[in-house]
């Protein structure tokens, strides 16, 4: 009741009393305690009134409060991410449902718990420290920072940390109000992101020399060719020029190597079995070694896009590594089968689509967990005499063929890698190896801005039967073409470089000779570019592509197969 009516009752009951005390006549007496009365409850009435108002309106304020405490309660309790409160000790007073997930215990089990005791040994130090300083006031800089943290499991995981101190009024304390994220995919990021600015470091070391080196190697492979034809194969000398061949061959692969890690150097695709591909290779890489190779292979394998030469190069580096991890001898397990991938994702980082994954297992001395993250790094090597670039290599050949490798690894158990393989639209076509040098005949039209490389394959095509003219770049060689078309003498096959420093390259040579004669046959040839020409020629209008250094029989291969075609 409030105060006033109070009052006012108080002084009718002393009136009352008075008027008692006084003798009035009891008409007059009865009378002035009606009015008092009358005006105290009147007044009494007005101010119940009020409080009765003021009541709702307390009552809507209070609900109102309740609904906003509950929002906020929802909203902290079902949050992504994980929110702690603890207080200056670290002691964990409240937790949400991320939280307890993030650590792998239920909700109560956090509750009284100091967050120290989820905190990794190593990182156990710092935190304290950086405790002190929050309940002390000297943080200097209370940015985001980072720490290893631990579930229940002992599982460790990296996670960024968010931390204030807040203080409450109506309880007189302070609080520290955590945020804590999970950063492990992110981490994986960053390794994949470092991983690439290597490989683009390396690849701009590769590019500035695997176009010179390929020229050099061109006139050494095509002339030593050309001298083996000259010479009897019981001749002494002709097992030197074997050897030769032989090292030229390890030199031209070293160089492909390289080229794996430039912005250009794209793989020249078509449909494979990878069946057959694998038994053949592993033949190979394994010859005279101590290890066996089991091979479970699904039978309904499809055929994948790939470049045969360079993933070659892959299996045959996993073969090799397996085979080397086993000194004693021992199983390597070859496995393929088929995958769907039906959405991106950051641990297996491949687009949707259906690939062949293909697994070697090893039963070695396998991969320490202080090496297994750097297993891909370039000139990163375990071995005495690695050179630290075969695993880099696989990985960048892999990138650019849009698949992708993996590897898992138990010291002193073994090592497997896998490797994902796109699948092919097309069917593989089976074809037979045939060493026999393809002669031919007709006119060709040889462009390179190089003069040895000119020189050298003069030779080589007028020794397959052919009859050559030269150009330096594509300038001359449209000039020529249009004028031995218009004398009625046509070039048979047109063989251009794709870049020619300083000059008109084979790119736009052939759109050029295309108008001329949408019917020209050419070929394109080079030891490096940035283009994907290469591994997609057709569709600017080539009959045919060749990679430099080549050998003689290569040669006389791609014009028969050119020359055949309608």
């Amino acid at each position: 009741m409030p105060e006033n009516i109070c009052c006012q009752v108080e002084k009718a009951f002393d009136r009352l009393e008075n008027l008692r005390q006084c003798n009035l006549p009891c008409e007059e007496m009865t009378a002035n305690l009606i009015a008092e009365l009358s005006l105290a409850l009147s007044e009494l009435q007005t101010s119940t009134i009020e409080v009765l108002e003021q009541d709702e309106a307390l009552t809507s304020s209070r609900l109102a409060l309740e609904e906003e405490r509950s929002r906020y309660q929802d909203l902290f309790e079902f949050a992504p991410d994980s929110y702690l409160v603890t207080d200056t000790e670290s002691i964990i007073l409240e937790a949400n449902s991320s939280a307890s997930n993030l650590f792998n215990v239920n909700k109560s089990y956090l509750i009284g718990k100091p967050l120290a005791l989820f905190v990794h040994e190593e990182d156990r130090s710092s935190f304290r420290t950086r405790l002190v300083q929050l309940k002390n006031g000297t943080l200097i800089q209370n940015g985001d920072w980072e720490l290893i943290m631990l579930s229940s499991k002992g599982v460790a995981f990296p996670s960024s940390i968010t931390v204030e101190k807040v203080t409450v009024s109506r309880e007189k304390s302070t609080e520290l109000r955590w945020l804590l994220r999970d950063i492990t995919k992110r981490r994986q990021q960053e390794k994949e992101l470092q991983k690439v600015d290597k490989l683009e470091s390396l690849g701009i070391l590769a590019g500035g020399i695997a176009h010179d080196l390929n020229n050099f190697l061109t006139v050494i492979l095509g002339n030593l060719s050309l001298l083996k034809m000259y010479t009897r194969e019981d001749n002494k000398a002709f097992r030197y020029l074997q050897d030769m061949e032989k090292a030229i061959k390890q030199t031209r692969n070293l160089t492909r190597q390289l080229l794996t890690f430039a912005k250009g150097g794209q793989p020249l695709t078509k449909a494979v079995s990878i069946c057959s591909l694998i038994k053949e290779v592993s033949a190979f890489a394994l010859s005279g070694s101590k290890a066996s190779c089991e091979f479970l292979l699904s039978e309904d394998l499809p055929s994948v896009e790939i470049d045969i030469g360079q993933i070659t190069q892959v299996i045959s580096n996993l073969l090799i590594n397996a085979d080397q991890a086993m000194q004693t001898g021992g199983k390597i397990k070859v496995c393929a089968e088929k995958l769907a991938v039906t959405e991106e994702n950051d641990i297996l980082p491949l687009r949707i689509g259906n690939y062949v994954a293909l697994s070697i297992t090893d039963e070695g001395v396998g991969i320490s967990k202080q090496h297994l993250p750097k297993i891909f790094d370039p000139y990163f090597t375990t071995k005495d005499q690695g050179n630290g670039l075969g695993m880099t290599v696989c990985y960048s050949i892999l990138k650019k063929h849009g698949g992708y490798i993996s590897v898992h690894s138990v010291e002193w158990e073994g090592t497997t890698f896998t490797v994902y393989l796109p699948v092919s639209s097309n069917k593989a076509n089976q074809e037979s190896v045939d060493n026999t040098l393809l002669l031919g005949e007709g006119k060709i039209l040889f462009m390179d801005d190089d003069e040895s490389i000119r020189q050298t394959a003069g030779e080589m095509l007028t020794f397959l039967g052919y009859q050559v003219e030269f150009a330096r770049n594509g300038d001359e060689a449209v000039k020529l073409y249009k004028e031995a078309w218009n004398l009625g003498t046509p070039f048979n096959v047109v063989i251009t470089d794709l870049t020619v420093r300083g000059g008109t390259g084979g790119k736009t040579a052939i759109r050029e000779l295309l108008k001329s004669d949408p019917n020209v046959k050419a070929i394109v040839s080079s030891g490096y570019s940035y283009d994907s020409l290469l591994s997609d020629y057709s569709k600017y209008g080539f009959c045919g592509v060749i990679q430099k250094p080549y050998r003689l029989q290569e040669l006389g291969e791609v014009l028969s197969s050119v020359i055949r075609e309608k």
